[in-house]
């Protein structure tokens, strides 16, 4: 088969499973409805739940008056600086996990003497309730980005490092073998063998550690102290006006959902070649 015949095929196999199929764009049709169907039951759900004598209306405002608190606060500054520090701050620390996490976790599965030695300290590190530390973090760095960042570490790393490490233990024997016998050069075992082999458990690990990160890093803003959303969370907590809270607490929700939608759209993009993302396709 000629170069130019080789790329025919994966051109076709790429517009492929891009396309799907007619029955496939139908079922997520009806997935699309049943959702929206859902969000609907579970407003309607809050508003007969806020005018209901079971709930005190101050304290749980309905979906109405919190989109009007939302929309009010769309025209304050102070909204959006809070939400572009809350981003800031979890964009470094997500970062930071990757840069420790994920070679770390290559590195320590690629070695059975290294995945038995390390196997107790890291479970006994992950499973230590992070918020726990937040005081001991807060006498290091007071309430400061750096604190934030320090406890996004802390909480997020976990799941690049250990998915890093099934990853590379997933790599096929085999392979490893005929690339050390035919003398293949780093950079090629790299690009053709450890890169496809690991991606898709270590951008899955991503997107719990992203998820992981942006939790911590509103808690310790809303515990801590520190500037962004958690923050202005308290702030509307402390004076008592729950519709702007339940609206900081949406806007955290979308937030992420936004951040999750936006690494599970690039994983789909990047290994559409893969047989579980074309698998989802054909779902």
């Amino acid at each position: 088969m000629t170069a130019n015949s080789k790329s025919a095929v994966l051109a076709g196999a790429r517009m492929k499973a891009r396309k799907g199929n007619p029955a496939a764009a139908g079922r997520k049709r009806v997935g699309f409805g049943l959702k929206f169907v859902a969000i609907g039951a579970v407003l309607l759900i809050w508003q007969l739940l806020s005018v209901s004598p079971i709930v005190n209306s101050d304290s749980l405002p309905g979906p109405v008056t919190v989109f009007s608190a939302l929309v009010g606060l769309w025209g304050t500054s102070g909204y959006w600086t809070a939400i572009g520090t809350t981003l800031q701050v979890w964009a470094i620390g997500l970062a930071l996990c990757a840069l420790i996490g994920i070679p770390a976790g290559l590195l320590i599965g690629v070695s059975v003497r290294a995945t038995q030695s390390t196997r107790w300290v890291i479970d006994f590190f992950r499973t230590i309730p992070t918020i726990a530390l937040l005081p001991l973090v807060l006498l290091l760095f007071g309430a400061t980005s750096r604190m934030e960042i320090t406890m996004i570490v802390l909480a997020a790393v976990w799941p690049l490092l250990i998915q890093s490490m099934y990853a590379a233990k997933q790599v096929e024997p085999l392979l490893k073998w005929v690339v050390r016998v035919f003398r293949i050069s780093t950079l090629d075992r790299l690009r053709f063998l450890w890169a496809p082999s690991v991606t898709l458990l270590v951008s899955t690990g991503m997107r719990l550690a992203a998820t992981m990160a942006l939790l911590m890093t509103i808690a310790a803003e809303y515990i801590g102290g520190a500037p962004g959303l958690g923050l202005e969370l308290s702030h509307m907590e402390q004076a008592f006006k729950r519709p702007e809270v339940f609206a900081y607490a949406i806007t955290a929700g979308l937030i992420g959902l936004s951040i999750n939608s936006a690494l599970v759209l690039f994983q789909r993009r990047v290994l559409w070649w893969h047989p579980i993302i074309r698998g989802e396709r054909s779902e």
